[in-house]
């Protein structure tokens, strides 16, 4: 799947939250938020692969724990 990222978004390797395109872009792209995207930036940093795994595991289904 090609991505929509900006080129040059995508050559910085970073999401920067400074320019509005950028952010509006990638909140389409991984189906989130601003503020999500901003959470997700604090957490774990401006690189675009750490972003996609933190999107990632809240995406996963915890196990039942019988009780």
């Amino acid at each position: 799947m090609a991505s929509r990222v900006p080129e040059e978004a995508a050559a910085l390797n970073r999401i920067s939250l400074l320019d509005p395109l950028v952010v509006r872009t990638w909140c389409a792209e991984l189906k989130c938020t601003e503020h999500e995207l901003r959470a997700a930036v604090y957490a774990v940093g401006s690189e675009p692969e750490q972003i996609r795994r933190y999107f990632d595991r809240g995406s996963e289904t915890p196990e039942m724990v019988p009780g």
